[in-house]
């Protein structure tokens, strides 16, 4: 299960996110940049940069097949990052789909949700051999971090969201019972109060007697009688 199908991504944040794969791009001077997340059994790349020839477009969902060769789902599964100079030097690597399309050197740095579970990976592409500097590697994991930020701000907004729709439902008129005070809901049940509220609020009910309720009650037992004198 993805974070974009649990939060409610708003569009101005993916649009953030395609905007450091262009700026990543630029500053590494590197053919590509993408930014993903993990969806299953799939990749989905929500940040690509521009540049003509990215081994991803905008919105591709990549499967990732049991034993294939990918870079990004690497970092997601091991959740640290990867660094591969040059793939055409690696027994393993240079089998991997993005090597065999041109794109010989990586670097990837794993997102996580705030939780501290994997959402996703940031990524570079260059078609030469590449080292990734260390400015470079900070960079995008200041970038994971931003991300990261965004992610807990969506998710308190989205609790927020919840918590004002439960306020706004003990807002208005609330129909009543005049006689045995049960309250109607939404769909036409009729509830006991503590029901109602504790369903519509964090509050918990005990149950006791008020002293009028005592007296209508007990009032005329002989121990209650004894128990007043």
């Amino acid at each position: 299960m993805s974070d974009e199908q649990k939060l409610n991504i708003p569009g101005i944040a993916v649009l953030k996110w395609r905007n450091i794969a262009d700026l990543l791009a630029e500053v590494a001077g590197v053919p590509a940049a993408t930014i993903n997340v993990a969806e299953g059994n799939f990749l989905h790349i929500i940040g690509a940069s521009h540049e003509p020839g990215a081994p991803f477009a905008q919105d591709d969902r990549i499967e990732i097949k049991a034993g294939a060769r990918m870079y990004c789902s690497a970092v997601i599964q091991t959740r640290e990052k990867l660094i591969i100079p040059d793939a055409t030097k690696s027994d393993y690597w240079r089998e991997s789909s993005a090597a065999k399309a041109g794109f010989i050197s990586y670097a990837g740095v794993p997102i996580f949700r705030p939780d501290g579970d994997i959402f996703g990976s940031i990524c570079l592409f260059d078609r030469k051999p590449n080292v990734f500097t260390g400015p470079i590697l900070r960079l995008m994991e200041e970038f994971s971090e931003i991300v990261t930020g965004h992610l807990s701000i969506i998710a308190k907004n989205s609790q927020l969201e919840e918590t004002l729709k439960e306020v706004r439902t003990l807002q208005g008129l609330i129909p009543i019972c005049a006689n045995c005070k049960k309250i109607r809901d939404d769909k036409g049940f009729w509830q006991k109060v503590e029901v109602y509220l504790e369903e519509r609020s964090n509050a918990r009910f005990t149950h006791g007697l008020c002293e009028d309720c005592i007296q209508k009650l007990y009032g005329k037992e002989k121990w209650f009688r004894e128990k007043e004198i």
